[in-house]
Formats: structure tokens, C-alpha cells, sequence
């Protein structure tokens, strides 16, 4: 089947949508996108046309086997190349997103094959999410764990060219450990292990980045309620502050 970028686009928004635990919508759809309704219904109506998405009894958008396949295949492409940049030409990891977005679709199956084989130990992109068939840790929202708590970041949900800056100052580091300083219903402060200076993330953001917990403190979280802000955070619905 040939596949247009806006296809990919959209399959790779879905695809993203299961990983994040974002309802797939076509309403979340239209504000990851920053389209209109109608747009989304259009592409939306093509995608079933095609035997890749189907609407469930809650209108939710899912993938059919077939979807799924292609989705996996563009994501992973995806971040294959995004590790590929960072490794090989150096580029930045806030850098690489949109620069990898701009490749992937003109991307032959002969390159991507060498990459592949170029790439073979990589199991992540530089924000910490699986390529191919590598496992994907489940995790816990940064903005739900205790305060007091030593925490592995296993990756940026969020792959927000603004968010990525702001992460990338912060000195945050997917596979880096870090301690929980304090938490309130605003901010989460976090500071590296091994020493370093303290960093304050606005929760809704803190929400969107997901970690290991490796020794839970006793102190109360900046948020006791899972998704507070963090969708809205995810879809870009949200100022920064930063």
C-alpha cells in the first residue's frame, strides 16, 4: 500500500496516542495534529476506507492488525533515524525530532535496511522510547511519584520541539537518575543523583515525562490524580512557563 506523509503523520499520532495512554479520539486527533475537525474527519474516513483504522462502540479510533503493522514499521523508522542523527552526525536530542520528521518519508527500504544494520544495538531513540521490538517500560508519570523518591527517566513523552529545549537546559537526560527534591501541586523539583543543581518542572509538564522509581520516598506526590494536566501537556495544550 502506498502511504502519503500525511498518512504516516496521522498513523504515527495514533500510534503515539496507545503508547501515551491518550483516548484516541478524533477530537484529541484534530489538537495533536493542530488541524481543523473537518480536516481530521476527512483523513479519519480514508484511514477506515483503508482497512487501517476502525471506530469502536465508544468512537474510539483503533487500529486494525494490518494498521498496527504499518504504524509500527513508520514509528520505528522514525526513531531509528532519530538515533542515527544523534549518534552519527551529533546532532542534539531536542534538535533531532523535527529534523528526522523531515527525512523519514523520503527514506528508501535500501538505506533504512543499512541503518538498521548500522544501528543494531540501539533499542532506543534519544528520548528513551523502544525501536523495532525492544521492550517498552511501562514507567510512572514524574508528577505521581512521592517527593523524597530516587527515579530512573526513562523517557520524554512528549516530543514537542519547545518541550525538548526546555528538558535539554534542564540538563535531563533519559537513563539518568535523579532525586525528588519536593513536590506541590505546581512544580515538581528534581535534582541529578550524583550531584547538580535542582530543577523545578511545572506539574502538567512533569506529567509528561515517565521514569522508573528505584527507592520510593515518603513524601506526598505533586498530583494523586493520574492525567491532571498531563493530556493537555501532551497535546500541546498547554503554556510551558519556562
Amino acid at each position: 500500500m502506498a502511504l502519503t506523509e500525511a498518512v504516516q503523520d496521522y498513523l504515527e499520532k495514533l500510534y503515539w496516542f496507545g503508547e501515551a495512554n491518550i483516548e484516541p479520539t478524533q477530537a484529541n486527533l484534530a489538537r495533536a495534529m493542530n488541524v481543523s475537525q473537518p480536516s481530521v474527519t476527512e483523513m479519519v474516513r480514508r484511514l477506515i476506507d483503508d482497512g487501517l483504522i476502525v471506530r469502536d462502540e465508544h468512537r474510539h479510533l483503533i487500529f486494525t492488525p494490518e494498521g498496527q503493522e504499518i504504524a509500527h514499521r513508520v514509528v520505528s523508522r522514525h526513531r531509528l533515524l532519530e538515533a542515527f542523527l544523534t549518534e552519527v552526525f551529533e546532532i542534539p536530542w531536542d534538535e533531532v525530532h523535527e529534523e528526522a520528521h523531515s527525512l523519514e518519508h523520503r527514506l528508501s527500504e535500501s538505506v533504512e535496511r543499512r541503518m538498521y544494520a548500522m544501528m543494531a544495538d540501539a533499542t532506543a531513540c534519544p528520548h528513551g522510547h523502544p525501536i523495532g521490538d525492544a521492550p517498552r517500560e511501562a514507567g510512572e508519570p514524574l508528577s505521581l511519584v512521592n517527593a523524597g523518591s530516587v527515579v530512573t527517566l526513562l523517557r520524554f513523552e512528549n516530543e514537542d520541539a519547545d518541550l525538548l529545549r526546555t528538558f535539554r537546559r534542564a540538563g535531563l537526560e533519559p537513563g539518568s537518575r535523579y532525586v525528588i527534591e519536593s513536590a506541590s501541586p505546581s512544580a515538581v523539583e528534581i535534582r541529578p543523583q550524583d550531584g547538580g543543581e535542582a530543577e523545578s518542572l511545572e506539574v502538567p509538564v512533569a506529567g509528561t515525562i515517565s521514569v522508573r522509581v528505584e527507592e520510593r520516598g515518603d513524601g506526598e506526590p505533586a498530583s494523586d490524580v493520574p492525567g491532571t494536566g498531563a493530556q493537555a501537556a501532551l497535546l500541546g495544550e498547554t503554556s510551558w512557563g519556562m
